[in-house]
């Protein structure tokens, strides 16, 4: 059976920015000599024409392969379209909607930002006082995520920007990040270029009631039909780990709002038949290609889904499945 790889990419970025710094960033000389490699061993596609083969559209075929980026990055139209331009290699950007134009700051960019900038300990002194828990600077991350509350966390990010650092100090530090309305606009006239949605300010929805994972996709929904196209996107959800960072209840919001293509960011390749609203997805940063090119382009051949998954995947379909 033909297996289909989808590739994540987060930032292609040569700045030293604090908010960017061990969150999957790739230098850009390494993702132009990934992308040469990878051109040479597989067919890559556009993100639907392999969506075509799992829903069985188009006659099985070996070594395709997509590529995707999350968050909607500057460094995509700065450093990653220009390098992909060069191979004629198509891709899909899943834009955080809110954070377009830099209009709003992305709480794990900010939190991210904190940490490595030495503001770690007055960071999680905010966190532990809105959750009346005791976090230290190295557990930050994972305890933010297990226990993401909206309004705790925009209270946090007010602490950040009222006591810490100021937001014109850190907007001026940390500027375009991502991609501005006139960059889309460009881009879309850009044949290899797609675009997709992934939510406007990028939660753990899991963490959320219904009516704010709804209002998460639908605002990012009608934020891309009425600016970017009138056409129903994908939808890449934030930070992707089944039954760790969402729950049926978010594919049945994308399904209300007639979104059937879903991805997720937990590992494994794709086949023919799958549900298109659990299409996987195999991180690319750096540690991952600690151990070379190579090494990680052979783990592509046959990507396997990772073993935790599998039963979670059996339980996701009979909880939809209940639901209709």
């Amino acid at each position: 059976m033909s297996n289909y790889s989808v590739l994540l990419f987060h930032s292609i970025d040569d700045r030293d920015l604090f908010s960017l710094k061990d969150l999957g960033n790739i230098r850009p000389e390494l993702f132009e000599t990934l992308i040469a490699r990878l051109k040479k061993e597989f067919d890559i596609v556009a993100l639907d024409e392999v969506v075509r083969h799992i829903s069985g559209g188009k006659k099985p075929k070996d070594r395709l392969l997509a590529l995707t980026f999350d968050d909607g990055p500057k460094s995509y139209a700065v450093h990653a379209v220009p390098v992909m331009e060069a191979f004629n290699v198509p891709s899909s950007c899943f834009l955080i909607t809110g954070c377009i134009g830099d209009a709003a700051i992305y709480w794990r960019y900010l939190y991210n930002f904190c940490i490595h900038k030495g503001f770690g300990g007055e960071l999680a002194g905010f966190i532990s006082d809105e959750y009346n828990a005791d976090i230290g600077r190295d557990t930050i991350i994972s305890f933010s995520r297990n226990h993401y509350d909206t309004e705790k966390n925009r209270r946090i990010m007010e602490k950040l920007l009222s006591y810490v650092i100021s937001e014109d100090e850190y907007r001026g530090q940390e500027k375009d990040l991502f991609l501005s309305l006139e960059d889309i606009e460009r881009l879309k006239k850009n044949p290899l270029v797609g675009f997709g949605i992934h939510t406007r300010t990028h939660p753990v929805l899991k963490c959320l009631g219904n009516e704010e994972i709804h209002d998460e996709i639908a605002g990012s929904l009608e934020y891309y039909r009425s600016r970017i196209a009138d056409n129903v996107p994908m939808f890449s959800i934030p930070f992707g780990r089944l039954f760790k960072d969402y729950d049926e209840r978010t594919i049945a919001a994308a399904r209300a709002l007639s979104i059937e293509r879903v991805l997720s960011a937990y590992g494994g390749g794709n086949e023919e038949g799958q549900p298109l609203y659990n299409i996987r997805r195999i991180s690319v940063h750096e540690g991952r290609l600690a151990d070379g090119i190579d090494h990680f382009n052979r783990t592509l051949h046959e990507p396997s889904v990772p073993d935790e998954y599998s039963e979670k995947e059996k339980r996701l379909a009979g909880l939809l499945s209940g639901r209709q």
